[in-house]
């Protein structure tokens, strides 16, 4: 279960930079080209700026609901340069719909803007992505241990009690008990509490290692797991074990790297 949703409210406080940044626009358009007057354009570049910019922002700040959804960063980045395109090549439409029907500055057809197509698909790809990831900021501790990631072994004051995950555009607080294991995402990790609930988490697990107790284990490149939550362990192929956690939640098949650490846990010699 997933309790992740699409919000597109938050996006609507960056209304006032958008709409700003459309009467820019038109206003150098005027400048360099008199074909039109300062209204017109302004009209035309707000129209623009607004599809391009609400949009590539509504997006944004629904980055946690896409990485919950999409787990394969290829499908991802695919996906998000798809939509991220097609929001410049509708806006390029709308620009020429408002050029014809409303100014009627030049004659309309579907699809006759040539070069200003590329143009606008490329600056949505690239202000895209930019707010995509910027959406969602590093937290202090993480960057931190990104840059002391050679320091000392922390110690038990420093455990992590609580993980703070993304829900929408608050912030959810999860009790460390309440895991049942942290799957890897790049330089993210979902978690994965006994509910059966899969939240979005900005440590990587490189960072949760050095801090949670020593009642997790790490057991896979991609896992780490709660001991305290585990139902049942079984033999898989190559010295790997399957490991069931139940209420829902999904096995998972430990790596033939770690084979001592389950051994550990199910007191082989």
């Amino acid at each position: 279960m997933n309790s992740t949703s699409f919000h597109v409210k938050p996006a609507n406080r960056f209304l006032p930079q958008i709409l700003l940044v459309g009467l820019g626009i038109g206003t150098a358009n005027y400048i360099m080209n008199d074909t039109l007057n300062w209204i017109q354009w302004g009209i035309q570049a707000l129209a623009t700026s607004f599809i391009i910019g609400y949009t590539l922002v509504v997006i944004g700040v629904n980055k946690t609901w896409f990485l919950s959804h999409i787990t394969s960063k290829r499908k991802l980045y695919l996906l998000l340069s798809l939509l991220f395109f097609i929001v410049g090549i509708l806006a390029t439409e709308i620009e020429h719909l408002i050029r014809s029907l409303i100014f009627k500055s030049q004659p309309f057809a579907l699809f006759s803007s040539g070069k200003m197509y590329l143009f606008n698909g490329i600056i949505s790809l690239i202000l895209g992505f930019s707010f995509f990831y910027n959406f969602f900021p590093k937290t202090k501790s993480n960057t931190a241990h990104e840059e002391n990631d050679s320091s000392s072994p922390l110690d038990s004051s420093e455990t992590l009690t609580n993980i703070p995950v993304k829900q929408g555009e608050n912030i959810l607080i999860i009790a460390i008990t309440d895991v049942a294991y942290f799957e890897a995402y790049g330089n993210y990790s979902f978690v994965h509490s006994i509910t059966g609930e899969k939240r979005l988490c900005d440590y990587s697990l490189l960072f949760l290692e050095r801090r949670l107790h020593h009642k997790f284990s790490r057991v896979h490149r991609k896992y780490i797991i709660n001991e305290n939550h585990i139902k049942r362990i079984k033999p898989h192929l190559n010295s790997r074990y399957v490991i069931e956690f139940g209420n829902g939640l999904a096995s998972i098949i430990s790596s033939k790297g770690y084979v001592m650490t389950i051994r550990k846990l199910i007191k082989i010699e």
